[in-house]
């Protein structure tokens, strides 16, 4: 989506220029998902991702990226290379099969972004802040002192699954962040905006408020390139 194009290319921006880690969507190389309500108490787990008040940065993007593909990519360490609470970024990627923002739904894009709660992969327990872009992962012990430790690549493939069952999505780039050095409050901020084009887009799309003079979206409509000329359109459409 063009309305993206900014944010993305500035966390773009922010990432290493080589990845520690990379895989190609594979079915088979998903995680075992565990149970939808299964609680990891803090005796059984080995780190937190995020823990300890380090920063924990998530955001969903909806954009077209160059060369866009079905890939799981990670900088810093592996699960199985943490040994305790770490700093800790995600940030998917998604390209719409459905180009032009003008054709698209409100319920597309709500049902898209609820991925990300239906996924529970063994050993990982994800806990996810929307309002607030941060996300939070307890990783038992169990998952990583076996023959077959889980990877940040198994939880990836496991994310894009779920989104591929979407008939909506073309493509899905997930990255993990680890690094120590990360410069996590710009991506931080960069996800905080990424949130509130994603309600800006959601209001305009629903058209519950036409009045630009009083709606709370005003100031990023007129900060983001396309969001007021898609309320425009959207606008003239319900005339």
């Amino acid at each position: 989506m063009k309305i993206f194009a900014e944010v993305t290319e500035k966390m773009m921006s922010l990432l290493p220029e080589t990845a520690d880690k990379s895989v190609l969507f594979n079915d088979e190389f998903c995680a075992v998902n565990g149970e939808k309500n299964s609680i990891l108490f803090r005796s059984d787990t080995a780190y937190e991702l995020g823990g300890s008040g380090k920063p924990a940065v998530c955001s969903i993007v909806f954009t077209d990226l160059p060369s866009m593909r079905d890939e799981v990519i990670l900088y810093g360490p592996d699960l199985s290379e943490i040994t305790e609470d770490t700093p800790f970024a995600h940030i998917t990627f998604v390209q719409l099969k459905q180009k032009n923002e003008e054709e698209l739904t409100y319920e597309q894009l709500k049902n898209i972004g609820f991925t990300a709660f239906q996924i529970y992969p063994e050993g990982y327990h994800i806990r996810i802040s929307p309002v607030a872009s941060k996300e939070q992962v307890r990783v038992a012990k169990t998952a990583l002192y076996s023959d077959s430790p889980l990877s940040f690549l198994n939880v990836g493939c496991s994310l894009i699954r779920a989104f591929k069952e979407n008939d909506d999505v073309e493509f899905v780039r997930t990255v993990f962040i680890t690094k120590k050095e990360f410069d996590y409050r710009a991506l931080s901020d960069l996800a905080q905006k990424a949130k509130k084009t994603t309600d800006a887009v959601h209001s305009t799309l629903q058209l519950d408020e036409l009045d630009c003079a009083s709606c709370k979206m005003k100031p990023i409509c007129d900060e983001v390139e396309g969001l007021r000329e898609l309320h425009l359109k959207k606008e003239k459409e319900k005339i």
